[in-house]
């Protein structure tokens, strides 16, 4: 019955999604806005507040340092409307995960962001009541910029104009980079008590990834906005607490995005604890299997091969691979288990260009991997390592004579019981 409850909100929420925020629909009613494409629409903003903004600094005869402070708040606006571009479609397009919590975390995830107006005019509506109440507060601070125009209602609505549009950014950005934590610690507990084939598949949580890093950039965005802050300190102060939490809390949807596994528990158990693989290549037609060890460290699937070997030169030229890892149960076929993964092959740890650039950005993480061989392969590594009098392809010499391998999953088909199912990633 829960399960239903659920799949029925679900159903009946893309009628209503279509909703959009506040700043979209507001734009969207003015006449040379809402007949262009989007992209042009946010470089049509660009020039068209720009020619406002310098027509009004000449006719209310303001100070160039005016144009330049206006010029960068102007542009901190276009640049965070450029970030709607990819946002509002990302999150519409998120499909639904198998996990029940993890769904229901996703969508009031997307509930608060599209259908909740309070959250964005509440948090907009602080932001610019805090900067009205300091231009009362301290009015040197806008005559400083504003010159012989201070005082003009014309000029003063202008002000408050610019001043609610960066607000209600400021708040925005700060909302959906609030929300996006809370989403993903959510999204990392519900992922530990997945069951069977409960997943969330990997291009969802690539895509929420994806948003984090929106998020991030919006909030980086307010940088330009220093050079006005630094003739406050108060509002410099206020600018960088507002930027160290917008860092803080993308940090933290980071990092518990990082623990939420690519893959339902059922493949899980058979990648951690099956210890040997069939990986597929074709070269020129002709398929080349070969057994190999590997080990998961929960997004890919590593294999080590010898620089000698025919599975080396072949993935140089065609880096498509399928591997297979099952779990057979000698009594019963029927209780077989298998995995197969078909994806992007990247090849670690060659001495050539590419791979010292590709060894400078995954060597951590290679490092990581060797460990993870070592834990699952013991004796195999620790023999390997010591013995000199082997093949060039047998020898285990990191950057000499073997490589890694990492298969970057694309589909997945899953065998349980001699039933195939292919699983979305």
């Amino acid at each position: 019955m829960q399960s239903y409850k659920i799949m029925t909100v679900v159903s009946e929420v893309p009628k209503r999604k279509q909703r959009k925020w506040i700043y979209e629909e507001i734009v969207d009613k003015i006449p040379p806005f809402r007949w262009l494409p989007p992209t042009w629409d946010v470089v049509a903003q660009l020039f068209l507040v720009e020619a406002v903004g310098i027509f009004a600094s000449i006719y209310f005869q303001m100070p160039f340092e005016a144009v330049i402070i206006g010029s960068l708040i102007i542009g901190y606006t276009v640049i965070w409307s450029a970030g709607c571009l990819y946002v509002i479609p990302s999150m519409r397009r998120l499909r639904n995960p198998t996990n029940e919590q993890e769904l229901r975390v996703l969508q009031e995830y997307k509930d608060d962001l599209l259908l909740n107006r309070f959250n964005e005019l509440a948090v907009g509506s602080l932001c610019f009541i805090g900067v009205i109440a300091y231009a009362f507060w301290d009015p040197a601070f806008l005559q400083h910029f504003l010159g012989p125009g201070f005082g003009n209602p014309l000029l003063f609505v202008l002000v408050l104009v610019l001043a609610w549009d960066v607000s209600y950014r400021m708040g925005l950005s700060f909302v959906t980079t609030l929300f996006a934590a809370r989403r993903s610690i959510a999204l990392s507990y519900a992922a530990r008590r997945r069951r069977g084939l409960e997943y969330t598949a990997y291009s969802e949580v690539r895509t929420l990834r994806f948003l984090d890093s929106v998020n991030l950039y919006w909030g980086a965005t307010a940088v330009v906005l220093i050079p006005v802050a630094t003739h406050s300190p108060l509002l410099l102060m206020g600018l960088l607490a507002y930027l160290a939490v917008i860092l803080g809390l993308s940090v933290i949807s980071f990092l518990a995005m990082e623990t939420v596994p690519w893959f339902p528990p059922d493949v899980e158990s058979i990648l951690h604890n099956e210890k040997f693989s069939y990986v597929g290549l074709c070269s020129k037609g002709q398929s080349h299997v070969t057994p190999v060890i590997f080990v998961y460290d929960g997004k890919y699937i590593y294999v080590g091969i010898s620089v000698a070997s025919a599975k080396y030169r072949i993935v140089k030229k065609n880096p498509k691979v399928s591997i297979l890892v099952d779990m057979r149960d000698p009594i019963n076929p029927m209780r077989n288990r298998a995995v197969m993964i078909r994806g992007k092959a990247m090849v670690l740890g060659e001495i050539s260009p590419l791979g010292i650039i590709r060894m400078y950005i995954y060597g951590l993480w290679m490092l990581r991997v060797r460990s993870l061989f070592s834990k699952k392969y013991p004796r195999y590594m620790k023999y390997y390592d010591r013995e000199q009098d082997l093949p060039l392809a047998w020898q285990n010499k990191a950057f000499i004579s073997r490589v890694m391998v990492r298969i970057k999953p694309e589909r997945i088909t899953y065998w349980r019981e001699a039933k195939p199912r292919t699983l979305r990633v």
